[in-house]
């Protein structure tokens, strides 16, 4: 399971928050493209009102580069660590300004990033000891960043960043030696990942475990939501099998459940007051498909929701949507990766009708959004 996590660490981010500008029942997909001479894209993270999606694509060298993509400018390049050639987005501030992620420096180690237009892409370095280091989720104003940064024996240690502390180490579960932070909540007061096979919440200092499912013994936790009192993630059941939850101190960690005839399912993403779940569940053929979690609907494909919205089908017709990653503040913009109709791995971005009965407008369309993003 420790391997397990330490994939999810290193590619989820954190959902962080800010009043959203989207209203109506309008709704789109798109591709997001490639950088020039690329093949392949991912959308690891999207910002507060669902304008800037960031992650990684790569070049015309044929590695990966961490990018930001907004409507009005498409997708840039955010380039390297001084001496680095490969680097990744995992996660994006509730504006749009500050990108976080890792990037391979100079000595070729993986090395945590903070990436701004003003500085372009700063190492935050390792903790003491340690050989590599990821940034994997942001607060909303772009001051804390959070991650895992792994030393020399293979496991790591989550770390919070911040200017004025650096990095500092939040320690392990009592009797784990291992541990990575997966997000941070608006404020940057709560964090949450997992030690040793189990999720944690960690609050001003301490690290609280979040158990298991029924029958179970390991979980991830994968995001946190604007005030941090909704987590989500994933936890093995008394099956054996992995299931998206939805933790809160009320209710503790209670399993969202399958895709029909599905039998595993994780949870990534969660929106600002914590009603919107989105992730990735098999189907009753065992594959992949990006879904969409509520109260009222509960599991739903992505797909499923575009259809019944009636969204323009050639939008995404040949479409394969594998996973859903992260979501914006109101719920409604959805971004994550799949294979498009040409077999290329690419990501993308969609955006849902806040009420599931509504349609989508027959003139929305990109130009909506880019309106949208003038400011970037």
């Amino acid at each position: 399971m420790e391997k397990s996590l330490l994939l999810v660490f290193v590619s989820v981010v954190a959902f962080v928050t800010a009043t959203p500008t989207t209203s109506g029942p309008q709704c789109f997909f798109q591709g997001l493209g490639f950088l020039p001479g690329g093949s392949f894209s991912f959308a690891r993270g999207v910002n507060a009102d669902g304008t800037v999606v960031v992650g990684p694509s790569n070049d015309a060298s044929g590695l990966s580069q961490a990018f930001r993509w907004a409507a009005a400018s498409g997708m840039v390049g955010l380039g390297f660590l001084p001496g680095g050639n490969v680097s990744d987005a995992h996660g994006v501030n509730a504006d749009g300004t500050v990108v976080v992620g890792s990037s391979i420096d100079a000595s070729g180690h993986s090395q945590a990033f903070r990436w701004t237009a003003k500085r372009g892409m700063v190492g935050l370095g390792f903790l003491p000891g340690a050989l590599g280091s990821s940034a994997n989720g942001v607060n909303a104003d772009g001051t804390v960043v959070v991650g895992s940064s792994i030393d020399a024996s293979g496991p790591g240690q989550a770390f919070r960043w911040t200017a004025a502390t650096g990095m500092v180490g939040l320690g392990f579960l009592p009797g784990g030696n291992f541990s990575g932070a997966a997000g941070v909540n608006a404020d940057g007061t709560v964090v949450v990942g997992g030690s040793n096979n189990q999720a944690f919440r960690w609050v001003n200092g301490t690290m609280t475990g979040l158990g298991f499912l029924p029958g179970g013994n390991g979980s991830s936790a994968n995001g946190v939501n604007a005030d941090g009192t909704v987590v989500v993630g994933s936890s093995n059941d008394a099956s054996g099998h992995g299931q998206a939850f939805r933790w809160t101190a009320e209710r503790g960690m209670v399993g969202l459940d399958f895709l029909p005839g599905g039998n595993r399912s994780s949870a990534t993403g969660v929106n600002a007051d914590g009603t919107v779940v989105v992730g990735t569940a098999d189907d009753a053929s065992g594959q992949p498909q990006a879904f969409r979690w509520t109260a009222e609907t509960r599991v739903q494909s992505v797909l499923t929701l575009l259809q019944a919205a009636k969204a323009d089908v050639n939008l995404f017709a040949g479409w394969q949507l594998r996973s859903a990653n992260r979501v914006s503040a109101d719920g409604t913009v959805i971004v994550g990766d799949g294979v498009d109709p040409l077999g290329l791995r690419q990501g993308w971005i969609a955006r849902l009708p806040k009420e599931d009965n509504e349609d989508c407008e027959e003139d929305e369309n990109e130009d909506e959004l880019e309106g949208r993003d003038q400011r970037d």
